[in-house]
């Protein structure tokens, strides 16, 4: 299978990528779970908040500030394209704030 790329636009994670083939055993777990996910990709899937996984492995590489965003009032990130090329699939998500009541 190809390698999946997956690059975050907004957000905490705005600018960062997860890929299914780093060298970072966590990377490549959490890349492979945000594909299932996602729904391998579908427009306008959701990844919803974060595990305590995903927290530690964006405090431990330096990413923005990554809180635990698993209510329903927390942000999210939405499938918004998902490219193939012959080298690999290439998955974008934004950023979408939620409404605060």
């Amino acid at each position: 299978m190809r390698p999946i790329v997956f690059k975050f636009l907004g957000g905490d994670w705005d600018g960062e990528t997860l890929r299914t083939d780093s060298a970072d055993r966590e990377e490549r777990f959490l890349a492979a779970g945000c594909y299932e996910m996602c729904h391998h990709g579908t427009i306008g899937e959701e990844c919803v908040g974060l595990s305590e996984e995903e927290v530690a492995f964006a405090q431990k590489h330096g990413w923005a500030t990554a809180k635990n965003t698993s209510s329903p009032a927390s942000p999210r990130y939405r499938v918004a394209e998902r490219r193939e090329t012959k080298a690999e699939i290439i998955v974008r998500f934004e950023y979408e704030p939620t409404a605060h009541p």
